[in-house]
């Protein structure tokens, strides 16, 4: 069975199989925004508990660069505003 490999990179995000040596595309397919989603369901789930759970409406992740400052990843569920026409 084929490795498969996910990466990002100047134009999307893509999923595929590397050469033998693992560093050139070898089949990819453009996945951005599937990935994307599957992201995002994925916090929801693992994180906030799913689109019903009330114990938070807000986590993510976060990493600290080399540099000291912080990249995080968040997902939120907020109340849509019911009053637009």
């Amino acid at each position: 069975m084929a490795d498969y490999h996910v990466g990002a990179g100047c134009f999307g995000i893509y999923a595929g199989t590397l050469n033998k040596k693992g560093n050139l595309w070898q089949n990819k397919t453009e996945c951005t925004d599937e990935a994307i989603n599957a992201v995002r369901d994925y916090m929801v789930q693992e994180l906030l508990g799913g689109l019903n759970c009330t114990k938070t409406s807000s986590s993510g992740y976060q990493w600290t660069l080399k540099d000291g400052r912080i990249v995080e990843l968040r997902v939120a569920i907020k109340d849509g505003d019911t009053n637009k026409s």
